[in-house]
């Protein structure tokens, strides 16, 4: 930070993608470099085998319950070409993440959107909307871009409906490392449930670079997945598969990342909260703030133009006059919150 200025001198400060400031867990980067330096000119395993296989020992299942994909939007795309198809129908919250209706829309399917309850996800509503035409549920939690968390009970509610039409759950879990493990839906899919929980390593392991994903469930699941994968066999680069069993390896990495993550949320609500500014409560990496009474992408504008600053316009998220911001260091988000008020005109005596 320049101290003269009182901006960044690294700029744009980027708060706008959820991404990591805390950098990969200890040895990823010179194993990264000696995989380049050693096999540039070969492909990557096709199967993922080793990656897979950390996974399963990491988590305590069958490899045989884990698919390896490049991030979690290709296998969000390949679950709607494994179980769904033309003209079928997919579930999914509005105002969130954009890639499930994409994906659906990319191969002439069906999506039912279902409103948030407050800018909460209600199971309940949920639940109602799947029908037996429903073939695929997606549901983001914790949500994005509220930060909110569904409690496992609610998350039965949902596939129970769901196992009763024979339609496929999908919980993204991209942003589950910044919560306790009890929350995920991961000890349902070892209870026998249909359902499959999609993750990342983009998100709290800072991997974002290499795009690494996977996906867990049932096994029959998982290889209808993996059968639909075959037309792109060298999806997951061999950088990637061979940091994520170097990562898993650094125990206790993710429970320091959350904890910093949290005590750094926990001072910027505090700032927020300071300069009468709304916001949601979260409990992942980044903050929902309203931005009212002025435009969510005119100030997004400003923030870039006249502070260096990056955060996610949610107009485009349909949710006009908030904004995203990403949970970085706390010098970044003192600077983040200050720029904020000034730009709102919220710092006039």
């Amino acid at each position: 930070m320049d101290t003269q200025t009182g901006s960044f001198t690294t700029v744009p400060l980027r708060l706008h993608l959820n991404e990591s400031p805390y950098g990969p867990p200890p040895g990823v980067c010179e194993a990264l470099a000696a995989e380049i330096g050693s096999a540039a000119g070969r492909y990557p395993d096709s199967t993922c085998h080793d990656l897979r296989r950390a996974l399963g020992v990491h988590l305590g299942i069958s490899e045989s319950m884990v698919a390896a994909g490049n991030g979690v939007d290709e296998l969000v795309m390949l679950a709607v070409l494994a179980y769904v198809g033309r003209g079928g129908m997919v579930v999914c919250t509005a105002t969130t993440y954009p890639g499930y209706a994409w994906a659906a829309g990319s191969i002439g399917a069906r999506c039912s959107t279902v409103e948030l309850d407050g800018f909460r996800v209600s199971a309940t509503a949920i639940a109602e909307s799947i029908t037996p035409e429903t073939q695929l549920v997606f549901i983001c939690n914790p949500h994005n871009p509220t930060g909110a968390i569904l409690a496992p009970g609610e998350l039965d509610t949902i596939i129970d409906t769901a196992e009763a039409v024979n339609a496929v759950v999908v919980v993204d879990e991209a942003y589950i490392d910044f919560v306790d493990a009890d929350e995920s839906a991961l000890g349902k899919v070892r209870a026998g449930r249909r359902l499959m929980v999609f993750r990342t390593f983009s998100k709290a392991w800072s991997l974002a670079a290499v795009r690494a994903g996977y996906a867990v469930g049932p096994t029959d699941l998982i290889d209808r997945l993996r059968q639909t994968r075959r037309s792109l066999p060298f999806s997951v680069n061999r950088l990637a598969q061979r940091a994520v069993p170097i990562a898993l390896l650094q125990h206790g990495f993710i429970e320091t990342v959350r904890f910093r993550t949290a005590r750094t949320r926990e001072l910027t609500c505090l700032k927020l909260q300071q300069a009468a500014l709304h916001f949601l409560p979260s409990v992942t990496n980044f903050v929902m703030v309203s931005t009212a009474p002025q435009d969510s992408s005119i100030v997004t504008a400003i923030l870039e133009r006249k502070y260096g600053i990056l955060v996610r316009d949610l107009a485009a998220f349909g949710l006009r006059g908030w904004i995203r911001i990403t949970i970085g260091t706390p010098p970044e988000m003192e600077y983040c919150c200050t720029a904020l008020t000034k730009t709102l005109g919220l710092d006039q005596p």
